[in-house]
């Protein structure tokens, strides 16, 4: 039975008493609703804005559906269920070069900061802190040793999904100091189940995403390094560079033209907010009531730093160049996904 095998939910929660958003005087006239899919990880975001009215505002409504995996939200995509996927630029180049998916960028999530990328390449890493959302950790049993990605060659590695971003930083990491990614043994799990998995001792070491990343190191678990450190390209001028994006394809585009512009309005204005210090502790508590971790672990994770611009292709024209180079793909691609 497969380990990632996990329906679509809705989350159901109380909304906010605070309304963050700027509200005007008279409700926005209603466009529709847009259904949402993505990996637990990534819905905090969403639901803030639903919680504090910032959807609303635009003239739209939301529904969220919880995904084990990026390829399950956007299958739905491709079969009708959802609208809007969350996901990396690496699984929609992918999906477009291999699959003719024809996927279309919406609006940014949160990216990376040329310093945060820098520095998640220096030893020695701060104990018990990240330094980005998403981390290589191990149990604390484990003979890989931190920062050395030679380590990994024939252990088993737990990832998200193949051929992601995270197993495309772990590749270009290994290749950088003369290992062979391909002699490491990878499985897919959800960021939930390798926390369990170190605990009992199934994996060697995980690439577990925020917060889970880090209810894991309270748990015991190691920081052996960052994959995203070695694949992630920088912004431009000190902007971040995009670490995740919310997107769907033309036909839906074309259905939704309204309401998918509404959405990515609606979601520079949450990133905006999200930016600023005083709405990191009801931030905070939204991925309590999302993803079920402890109060500990809310209090201490890495916020992401949210994107406040519509990406541009410059943003990821790196990926497929990176993709072919440590052979992910066996043609270079030059079309990069339109950018709504």
């Amino acid at each position: 039975m497969s380990l990632i095998a996990l329906i679509p939910t809705n989350i159901v929660l109380a909304a906010d008493s605070t309304k963050a958003c700027p509200q005007s005087k008279s409700d926005a006239k209603y466009i529709g609703k847009l259904r949402v899919a993505g990996q637990i990880t990534q819905m905090p975001s969403v639901q803030w804005g639903i919680d504090n009215g910032c959807f609303k505002k635009y003239g739209i409504s939301i529904e969220s559906n919880i995904t084990a995996t990026s390829q399950i939200a956007i299958a739905g995509l491709v079969g009708g269920s959802f609208d809007i996927a969350i996901t990396t630029p690496t699984n929609l180049v992918l999906a477009n070069a291999n699959e003719g998916f024809g996927g279309v960028i919406i609006a940014p999530r949160h990216g990376y900061k040329p310093e945060e990328l820098i520095r998640a390449k220096m030893e020695p890493f701060f104990p018990g802190e990240l330094l980005l959302q998403t981390a290589l950790i191990a149990r604390s049993s484990s003979e890989i040793r931190v920062g050395n990605w030679a380590d990994l060659e024939g252990k088993k590695i737990a990832i998200q999904s193949f051929l992601s971003a995270d197993h495309a930083g772990i590749a270009t990491a290994m290749r950088k100091v003369g290992a062979d990614y391909k002699k490491t043994e990878f499985l897919t799990l959800t960021s939930q189940q390798m926390v369990d998995a170190l605990k009992r001792g199934d994996i060697d070491a995980g690439v577990i995403n925020d917060p889970f990343a880090t209810q894991a190191i309270l748990a015991g678990g190691i920081v052996i390094g960052y994959p995203n450190a070695y694949y992630a390209q920088s912004g431009y001028l000190g902007d971040p560079g995009v670490a995740v994006v919310y997107l769907s394809n033309l036909q839906t585009v074309k259905k939704n033209t309204k309401a998918m512009r509404a959405f990515q309005n609606a979601t520079l204005l949450i990133n905006h907010l999200l930016n600023q210090p005083e709405n990191e502790e009801s931030f905070r508590k939204t991925y309590i009531k999302v993803t079920g971790v402890s109060a500990e672990a809310a209090a201490k994770i890495k916020l992401p730093t949210m994107i406040e611009r519509n990406l541009t292709p410059a943003d990821i024209s790196y990926i497929p160049n990176n993709l072919f180079r440590i052979g992910f793909i066996r043609e270079r691609i030059k079309a990069t996904p339109l950018i709504f």
